[in-house]
């Protein structure tokens, strides 16, 4: 009982906190036209910020993590950056694959996924969020919590953040380097990177899945929305995940046939229907680009996965 009352103190004051922090660091306005700057570490980020996951600190809670947020009383953008995060080390992905093949005289085919679902393992969420609401609930000050939650900003643009595990990790072993970026202004001295059409016409990204021996790749389009570039980014990236999830799949399909039929319909036409079910494990799922296409209010993603990632669970 104990417990659970401080959880629900420390969740009353996490909003009045959230409000505080996002009233002082609004986002910068955005041009509905001509030129775009955004941060390096978001655009381009190195190998290091690649396992880090952007976030706004005015974002809503995902309908899909909506449990832990109402569990554990932590701000929306803290769970979300834990649970990508933790994406970026391993992504569970369960699918079921049937493909449906005619043979006649025009050699027609096609091939349909279903029922495709990635997400991290539950347990790995819950020990992850535990931890940062117990740090919360005994922090004996409004700046000790400010300062738990602070720890997990490694890069802050306005409102937009950058999560990171590791940075916490690192910040709890050596305190007396850390700098609360939650508590400063929002104003970056980081370097930008400026989106027009011009820039935009020199960039070599063509949208869609292609492999190499070293690793898979999809870049991905999506509406970008010049009231909420991290959400546009966010919905974004999900949608490339999925779609290389989506991709492996279908590559990894003929490893495991469950069940084949395969049947006549007349003298010229043949059918064959494959159903599998296929579960892998995607490690090291990385954004390495962040694109944005002023002129058609579009933002492209890049989504990387070493070969060596995939495995079979």
């Amino acid at each position: 009982m104990i417990r659970r009352v401080s959880y629900l103190c420390a969740g009353a004051w996490l909003l009045v906190a959230a409000c505080l922090v996002t009233g002082c660091a609004t986002a910068p306005q955005l041009p509905r036209s001509g030129s775009l700057d955004l941060p390096v570490w978001l655009t381009e980020p190195s190998p290091v910020l690649q396992e880090d996951a952007p976030v706004s600190l005015h974002m809503s809670c995902p309908a899909h993590l909506e449990p832990f947020c109402d569990r554990y009383k932590l701000p929306a953008w803290v769970v979300y950056g834990v649970v990508r995060c933790l994406g970026a080390d391993e992504f569970l992905v369960n699918g079921v694959f049937r493909r449906f093949s005619i043979e006649d005289e025009f050699g027609e085919s096609n091939v349909v996924v279903d029922k495709l679902h990635y997400d991290v393992a539950r347990r790995r969420i819950e020990r992850r969020l535990s931890a940062i609401a117990r740090a919360v609930a005994e922090a004996e000050t409004e700046l000790d919590r400010m300062n738990v939650l602070g720890s997990y900003v490694r890069r802050r643009f306005g409102a937009f953040v950058l999560f990171s595990l590791a940075h916490a990790d690192a910040m709890q072993a050596a305190p007396e380097n850390f700098t609360n970026l939650l508590l400063d202004t929002g104003e970056s001295l980081d370097e930008m990177e400026r989106f027009n059409r011009e820039v935009v016409a020199t960039l070599d990204m063509q949208p869609g899945w292609s492999e190499t021996e070293d690793y898979y790749q999809v870049v991905q389009v999506g509406d970008f929305g010049y009231g909420n570039p991290m959400d546009s980014f966010r919905r974004t990236e999900e949608e490339g995940i999925h779609e290389l999830a989506r991709s492996l799949v279908v590559k990894f399909s003929h490893l495991q046939r469950q069940f084949s039929t395969a049947r006549s319909i007349n003298d010229s036409v043949q059918e064959d229907a494959v159903r599998e079910e296929i579960a892998l494990r995607m490690r090291g799922v990385r954004v390495l680009r962040r694109v944005v296409d002023p002129g058609q209010r579009a933002c492209l993603v890049t989504v990387r996965l070493p070969c060596r990632g995939v495995a079979r669970k």
